[in-house]
């Protein structure tokens, strides 16, 4: 769990009252929690899950991708996988599907209505499908 206060005397009387239901360990300033890396400086606190997303790329044969200005190609249609064409069924585009939801919800609201639209392609994915989520990372 993280705790964020505005104030030292805000965050140590929430401290205290979640003390007082459960037994906690206070690990401190926390530099990483579950793939984001968490920045601080007096003024600001950031976050940014570049390495989580580096990984992916390489996991995906795409670590030498170059980059590009929007997340969905607008110029590309997406439809449904062609009559009698069953695509991929395999778990590989759920998977990536996951991965780019969590980086969503953790980091990147930018990319959300390019995942979601994806989304809806889940039960039979085709290639196009695969290619335009590669093609937001």
């Amino acid at each position: 769990m993280l705790l964020f206060a505005t104030s030292i005397k805000l965050k140590d009387k929430a401290k205290a009252n979640i003390e007082a239901e459960w037994e906690i360990t206070d690990l401190g300033k926390p530099s990483k929690i579950v793939g984001i890396k968490i920045m601080r400086t007096p003024d600001m606190i950031a976050i940014s899950s570049n390495k989580y997303i580096e990984s992916i790329l390489i996991k995906e044969g795409l670590g030498q991708s170059n980059s590009v200005s929007t997340p969905i190609d607008p110029n590309i249609p997406l439809e449904p996988n062609p009559k009698g064409n069953f695509g991929s069924q395999s778990n590989s585009f759920a998977r990536l599907l996951r991965e780019l939801q969590y980086i969503v919800n953790a980091t990147c609201p930018d990319i959300t209505y390019a995942v979601n639209r994806l989304g809806s392609y889940t039960a039979n994915p085709s290639l196009q499908h695969v290619t335009a989520l590669k093609h937001i990372l």
